[in-house]
């Protein structure tokens, strides 16, 4: 079941372009996030340990070419199970140790929040504004992710949390398969600390219920420890871990 949940990770961000290399998935978006610019080694055949080494370096000589650095998204379902321990010898190090947590949705408390809530189904300038603002996005990261965004057939909800009509938080939900995955939260330095985050993600958990979604699952980096608590607080469970391996 939890294999699946990765598969939507995968379509829920989307990447921009997607090439299989013998059942890998070799994404790329301009260098915008690692989730979108990563090799994802879901699948694969009984291989030999050289023959897995040709081919990380098939995969490396893709995003050398797309002027990428060299990617892969460990999680428990990797295929060969060993290609962890062969990148580790290939000079590949660990960043990003992260956490995949879900939430049944048919247990969420009422809403109660103070400030005015905004969904809306597609990827508008003001949203993008807001965020690029908030997280101090690049022109050129502004203009990758709207294309990722902006090409999805999915479910979307871009949510902003308003004080005194000021947006002062932002949010993402995307539905595939009666799961909600939340993306990109977050909150106006000035506002931090002040129960925003909670009252966004409450605000979008309903509408992702209302949407037709039994679950939601979201992704955070286990060092973001403000992010971990606010989580376990609203009772997402861990199902598993992942990390990144980069090459030096």
């Amino acid at each position: 079941m939890y294999k699946s949940i990765e598969e939507i990770t995968l379509n829920t961000w989307p990447a921009e372009q997607s090439i299989l290399l013998q059942g890998w998935i070799l994404r790329s978006a301009a260098g915008y996030t690692k989730r979108a610019n990563s090799v994802n080694p879901l699948y694969g055949t009984d291989e030999s340990d050289d023959e897995i080494r040709k081919k990380v370096k098939l995969a490396e000589a893709y995003y050398v070419d797309a002027g990428l650095k060299p990617v892969f998204k460990i999680t428990p379902y990797i295929q060969p199970a060993d290609l962890d321990k062969i990148l580790e010898g290939s000079g590949y190090s660990v960043v990003e140790p992260s956490s995949v947590r879900v939430l049944d949705l048919n247990r969420l408390p009422a809403p109660n929040s103070q400030y005015s809530l905004q969904i809306q189904n597609e990827c508008s300038e003001e949203w993008l504004n807001v965020f690029a603002e908030l997280t101090e996005l690049s022109h050129e990261n502004r203009k990758t992710l709207h294309r990722m965004l902006s090409a999805s057939t999915l479910k979307q909800g871009y949510a902003l949390l308003l004080k005194e009509g000021v947006p002062i938080a932002c949010g993402l939900g995307i539905i595939q398969h009666g799961y909600m995955g939340i993306y990109d939260i977050v909150t106006a330095q000035a506002h931090r600390r002040q129960g925003m985050a909670e009252q966004l993600l409450m605000g979008m958990l309903h509408w992702g219920k209302q949407q037709g979604a039994s679950s939601s699952f979201l992704q955070v980096v286990q060092a973001n420890r403000g992010a971990c608590a606010l989580y376990d607080k609203l009772g997402f469970e861990e199902i598993y871990q992942y990390w990144y391996r980069v090459r030096n």
